[in-house]
């Protein structure tokens, strides 16, 4: 599309991954004309560890209970209950969980949700048009994307780790030790992928970072690493490579990829950790998912973030509308929220992260937690 001329709105939201379609599916009921701006098609892929926590089929069910119907007929997944962690010196704790995550291609994920919400009568997509710029006024926002300028009365930034409007907006840089990269390729043919089973496995020289091989339909894997920006940069690691090495040259894992074929380049993405607190809202905005930071610290979990927030700033944008109130103040509303369902747990995890470059004491919780149900059940709730 290249319309010319300005296009009116109340919401404008920006970007239509999980944050964005989620946030227009928690609008779907409230009147209001809303637009979605996203400077990709769909289906269109996205690099990510593909993991949806157990808990995003209650969100949805909040939202819409036809969604979680929808959701029971997307074949697109592959469930999973159980956690195998390896520790450095190779012995494995499975974890299984009460609840049923998945895992799914986020080429597939993603425009589901996407379909969900763009069958809304409400809300127009405006695919292909890339946001370049942003600005509140006193009045309204302004959003620049591709050749049209878009206004509003409210916009919600759900553009991901490079978010516009938070560059813009709130000029929240990236905190080395508070992010961290991560590489993924997709491997056939991996063998001894146990059923309904994710792996983690605390490899020394990644530590405290982590390797990871999630099953994905077709008999294929996700399989990557990620290690905290800070480290990286002390050690100068290139994560391509040391991802290879993994695959390579770590006999109990390379064992597995004899007969594997890597069946795409391995990519590299950005995980803006949840564990410090940056702006999320203001005058006329809230951002939401990675723009927000709002990645889990320990499992790097951030579609469920995404979704979790994207839903409450959708209700957050309804209340604006009811009360005619789009103050900074009055946003503190969805603040409050998004940190009262995760602010505990990223902070924990974040502790639990800082410890984890401390190879013997890994081995040691291992060993007591082989042993030990109760402590079995302390590092499962750090997973779910």
């Amino acid at each position: 599309m290249s319309d010319t001329g300005a296009r009116e709105f109340d919401v404008i939201i920006c970007g239509a991954g999980p944050a964005g379609s989620t946030c227009a599916l928690a609008l779907a009921d409230s009147g209001l004309e809303v637009a979605v701006l996203e400077k990709n098609n769909f289906p269109r892929d996205k690099t990510c560890g593909d993991a949806v926590a157990a808990y995003v089929p209650k969100v949805l069910a909040t939202i819409n209970s036809s969604l979680t119907r929808s959701l029971e007929d997307f074949t697109e997944k592959v469930s999973v209950n159980t956690c195998r962690l390896v520790a450095p010196n190779q012995k494995a704790l499975d974890l299984r969980f009460n609840q049923t995550g998945f895992i799914s291609r986020r080429i597939d994920w993603d425009n589901f949700l996407f379909e969900k919400a763009s069958a809304q009568t409400n809300t127009t997509f405006f695919l292909n048009h890339t946001i370049r710029d942003v600005r509140i006024t006193r009045d309204g926002v302004i959003v620049m994307a591709g050749d049209t300028e878009f206004k509003g009365r409210l916009v919600i930034g759900c553009d991901g780790v490079h978010s516009v409007l938070n560059r813009k907006i709130t000029g929240t840089r990236p905190d080395p030790n508070h992010h961290c990269g991560a590489v993924r390729a997709y491997y056939s043919n991996v063998s001894d992928i146990q059923d309904h089973t994710f792996e983690i496995h605390l490899v020394k020289d990644l530590l405290p970072g982590y390797f990871w091989i999630f099953p994905v339909k077709n008999n294929l894997a996700n399989v990557g690493l990620g290690v905290l920006s800070a480290v990286i940069s002390k050690r100068r690691m290139d994560l391509r490579s040391s991802l290879q090495k993994v695959v390579e040259e770590i006999p109990y894992i390379s064992d597995r990829f004899k007969n594997a074929k890597r069946i795409e380049k391995i990519e590299g993405f950005g995980l803006p950790l949840g564990s410090r607190k940056v702006p999320m809202s203001g005058d006329r905005f809230m951002l939401c998912g990675d723009a927000a930071s709002l990645v889990d610290p320990l499992s790097g979990e951030g579609i469920g973030q995404a979704i979790v927030s994207g839903r409450y700033a959708g209700w957050q944008a309804k209340k604006c509308f009811e009360e005619n109130n789009f103050s900074a103040g009055f946003m503190t509303q969805y603040d409050a929220q998004v940190y009262q369902k995760f602010w505990s747990r990223h902070r924990k995890n974040h502790f639990i992260q800082q410890l984890m470059n401390r190879e013997w004491l890994l081995n040691g919780v291992f060993n007591a937690a082989l042993k030990s149900r109760l402590i079995r059940n302390v590092i499962s709730k750090s997973f779910t």
